[in-house]
């Protein structure tokens, strides 16, 4: 049988973890903060970005740590990784929504520092420890699983008033990606107790829900491809305005403290510009990244980051189609660059 009949008449065709989106260390956030951070002044600014840059680290080798457990589970599951869906007035952040014919989990990963306690009531208090091991700090913190449980809500209405899963049934599953945390839930509401787990125990917790013989749904995979097509496409992809968020200002550049404004405008002819030779283009996009970021008083990874200066000078586009193909040149912002970038790879933009 076909592929396509096989998922027309129910055989099963997954036998194990099909990302639809996947994982990756490449991180666009990471690198936008990273280029950020290199062209700032030293100071309070820079330093809080640095510390962000760090927890965004530790996030993401915690996912690693989770996807690597999914991906070797053998587990006949459809997955995505990093998927942000809107409904109403809210915008939810899904760590890892996993499809499968008997349930949807959709699981949150946390990366923290020290052990967690938590309590009769539901609480959870974070323990820091000295490297002799004696405690140094307890804090409170907000609980995972109440966030969790309210991704799960939004998820649910999204895909019920879609009519992908009105009967589906969803599994909250919060993981510390931690090696090193101690997670106490001794004495936690069963509810919680079922919920949150070490990151090495995820697979043991998914196949348990997988083998559920108490479970008698079993979709078939077409609507689960449904399902995990319609996430994929309506994610919707971060952007974060990072002069906005960290109050940057022009005096916070280091790069920019030379040009002068009268550098900022165009109206001379470029001479002996050999557009097909990779460091004279290099130069030059990076000139006018800090030329047009100072002119609009934007960050100039704002312009273009580094990895999609990168993809341009792979590519060496001719035209704005050239352009619309890159990652990371939607329509806008081929509108407002497209032709002074085609002009640099011409060799004719003007100075």
């Amino acid at each position: 049988m076909s592929f396509i009949n096989k998922l027309i008449w129910g055989e099963k065709t997954i036998k194990s973890p099909i990302f639809i989106k996947d994982f990756t260390k490449e991180n666009k956030q990471l690198a936008d903060l990273e280029e950020l951070a290199s062209n700032l002044k030293d100071g309070e600014k820079k330093n809080l970005i640095n510390r962000d840059i760090a927890f965004l680290k530790k996030g993401i080798e915690g996912e690693s740590n989770v996807y690597y457990e999914i991906k070797n589970s053998f587990l006949p599951i459809i997955c995505l990784h990093d998927v942000r869906l809107k409904y109403d007035n809210y915008i939810a952040q899904y760590d890892f929504i996993l499809v499968s014919n008997k349930f949807i989990c959709v699981l949150e990963t946390k990366m923290l520092n020290g052990n967690i306690i938590i309590n009769p009531d539901g609480d959870f208090i974070r323990v820091i420890k000295d490297s002799h091991g004696r405690e140094i700090k307890r804090e409170g913190m907000y609980s995972p699983v109440a966030q969790n449980e309210r991704h799960i809500n939004i998820l649910k209405e999204i895909l019920y008033k879609e009519n992908l899963a009105k009967t589906m049934p969803y599994i909250s599953l919060v993981v510390i990606a931690n090696q090193k945390s101690i997670i106490n839930k001794n004495k936690c509401p069963a509810i919680i107790k079922n919920t949150i787990y070490k990151y090495d125990q995820v697979v043991s917790f998914l196949t348990k829900h997988q083998n559920d013989k108490d479970n008698q749904k079993d979709v078939l995979e077409k609507y689960m491809y449904n399902i995990a097509n319609y996430l994929a496409t309506n994610n919707i992809p971060l952007e974060t305005d990072y002069v906005s968020k960290y109050r940057i200002t022009e005096n916070d550049f280091l790069a920019l403290d030379h040009i002068k404004e009268s550098d900022t405008k165009y109206n001379e002819p470029e001479k002996n510009l050999n557009a097909r030779n990779e460091n004279d283009l290099y130069k030059r996009l990076k000139e006018y990244r800090l030329l047009t970021a100072k002119r609009e008083n934007i960050a100039a990874y704002m312009i273009f980051n580094n990895e999609e200066m990168e993809r341009l000078i792979s590519k060496h586009p001719t035209t704005e189609a050239d352009l619309l193909e890159i990652k990371g040149f939607g329509k806008k912002k081929v509108e407002k660059y497209g032709k002074d970038l085609l002009d640099i790879f011409k060799g004719t933009l003007k100075k």
